[in-house]
């Protein structure tokens, strides 16, 4: 039978049943960022974007368990501090273009936080990794877009305990490697799935998804880069960016031809907003 007693979550007195705080907070449906938890992984400590305030002190929500008579706060103005500066460096790592993202579907979990969160600036400008793209016939990781959360890496170890993947964290700019830095072909990666299913992102991605996996798709590859490099001009900004992405999911849901007319839209009107020339043919 499960223990049960009573805890304070954010001024309430509740019944709890013992478990991690995270978990705890969930069940009392109080949202909480957790961008490296996994519930098929376990707690890895790694982004620290679940702090919350228990007994007055600072902890990680998915690490701590919680106890008879605690005290958690996981709002007010110090927490949620705590919290925009994890993110704030996880962002560092992560180069943010949801507007024109191959994975802007409503699953990216870096997406929701920054939304969720009321983020409207970063103070930590991204900057690359400067590492190739790795990729075989079944998936790719793009080290510019991994924040470095260790969920591929739980996931190979732990459930499919092959030991492939591993955090190269002796390298001057970190990144996921294969074996001892091998091609993905060349190591002993069996393509079960798995790193790509857990990743928060889409730093590992299935091939299949690109350009298929978004609300905005059928951007002309030559015409990627120059929009991404636009809409990074406004991801500094958040609420703009935002507005674009409730009017794309919006779009979204009335089939690929609206999806298609959007993008036609997004590459005439976003260059406009910034002063860009267009291309009208």
């Amino acid at each position: 039978m499960s223990e049960h007693f009573e805890v304070t979550l954010n001024g309430e007195r509740q019944t709890v049943s013992k478990d991690s705080i995270l978990n705890a907070l969930a069940k009392g449906e109080i949202d909480v960022p957790s961008l490296c938890y996994h519930p098929s992984l376990g707690a890895i400590e790694t982004c620290d974007t679940c702090i919350v305030k228990v007994n007055g002190e600072f902890v990680r929500s998915c690490s701590t368990e919680i106890q008879s008579g605690d005290v958690v706060e996981s709002v007010g103005s110090e927490v949620h501090e705590a919290q925009l500066i994890a993110m704030d460096r996880v962002l560092g790592n992560h180069e943010l273009y949801c507007t024109v993202c191959d994975y802007n579907n409503g699953n990216c979990e870096i997406h929701n936080a920054v939304k969720e969160m009321k983020i409207t600036h970063q103070e930590t400008a991204h900057s690359s990794k400067e590492s190739a793209i790795q990729r075989n016939s079944f998936y790719r990781y793009d080290p510019d877009q991994c924040i470095l959360c260790g969920r591929c890496v739980e996931a190979c170890q732990d459930l499919q305990v092959t030991e492939t993947l591993s955090i190269d964290w002796g390298l001057e700019r970190p990144r996921v490697i294969w074996d001892k830095d091998s091609p993905i072909d060349e190591s002993s990666c069996v393509n079960c799935g798995h790193c790509s299913t857990v990743c928060p992102c889409n730093a590992m991605m299935e091939v299949g998804m690109e350009g298929e996996a978004g609300f905005l798709t059928g951007i002309n590859e030559e015409s990627m880069r120059p929009m991404i490099n636009i809409t990074k001009n406004v991801e500094t900004g958040y609420q703009s960016l935002m507005t674009f992405l409730i009017l794309k999911h919006k779009c979204g849901s009335h089939g690929l031809r609206k999806q298609k007319q959007f993008v036609r839209i997004v590459e005439l009107v976003v260059p406009l907003m910034y002063g860009r020339k267009i291309d009208k043919s």
